[in-house]
């Protein structure tokens, strides 16, 4: 059996957006939040972490929304390690309502880092006693790559990096990266008038975005699949041409795109409003 560590917290003011229910980028806060309490339950805490020059970094993480949690839920997340490699793990989350209803299902691939080299290190012996991974990956379906694929026009975008934006490893936030996805695909189709909810998403990280660096971040709908629509948003380096972030997500529509809606989003001399 894994070793389940359980949190449970009431769904903040701040937390939530105007129609309150709590915004996509904070689901990444809460799992991170898990995370780092899991470990330090299991004798690893934060300032461990920073007297051995060691962090855990994320690679990519996969998400699935069933429902979305609102102000003042009661909420139980339960999260636990998956597997354990030379250099990373994988980490499981499931976070519910307190009553069981399921809100999302998590996994975070982790690479275990040295901080002042910034290179992958192998775990140390202990951690496997002291974690007890369960050694099998949970099913976890995004339904980021389950579509039919369309030619669509990419939306590009141009931002610089905020100093509020880094976190404490000096870099832009995991949780971060997801806002700026969420708000590339909102600017795509603000004019069409759709409803529409998170469903999945696979966000990977390749480097982390640094204080004051410019972006350039390119989305594009890549698909639909029956009520859903799927987007691939890249995240660059407007200095070096590195891609950054590569986030994959599903979001389920209230109502199936129409021939017109189809027609906007695939036209070839499409123009994006600023």
């Amino acid at each position: 059996m894994p070793k389940v560590y359980s949190w449970q917290f009431a769904v903040r003011t701040y937390e939530v957006g105007a129609t309150e229910t709590v915004r996509l980028p904070v689901y990444l806060n809460y799992l991170e939040e898990a995370a780092t309490q899991a470990s330090a339950w299991c004798g690893y805490d934060y300032y461990w972490y920073r007297a051995h020059k060691r962090a855990w970094f994320a690679r990519k993480t996969y998400l699935r929304h069933f429902a979305e949690a609102r102000l003042g839920d009661l909420l139980t997340i339960h999260t636990w390690v998956s597997d354990y490699r030379r250099v990373q793990s994988h980490r499981e989350y499931d976070l519910r309502r307190a009553d069981g209803t399921p809100i999302l299902r998590g996994r975070t691939n982790w690479v275990y880092v040295d901080t002042e080299t910034l290179r992958p290190v192998r775990l140390p012996e202990d951690f496997y006693d002291a974690f007890q991974p369960s050694g099998t990956l949970e099913t976890l379906e995004t339904g980021v790559t389950d579509f039919a694929p369309l030619q669509a026009p990419s939306h590009e975008s141009f931002r610089t990096v905020q100093v509020y934006e880094i976190d404490s490893a000096a870099h832009v936030n995991n949780s971060v990266y997801v806002a700026w996805a969420q708000q590339a695909v909102h600017e795509a189709v603000r004019d069409l008038s759709l409803t529409y909810t998170a469903f999945g998403r696979e966000i990977e990280y390749f480097r982390g975005a640094q204080p004051d660096e410019p972006l350039r971040i390119v989305c594009q709908l890549v698909g639909t699949a029956e009520t859903r629509m799927i987007w691939r948003t890249e995240i660059f380096s407007a200095l070096t041409g590195e891609r950054l972030a590569l986030d994959l997500a599903a979001y389920s529509l209230a109502a199936p795109l129409s021939q017109a809606q189809l027609e906007v989003l695939t036209a070839s001399e499409r123009r994006f409003s600023s």
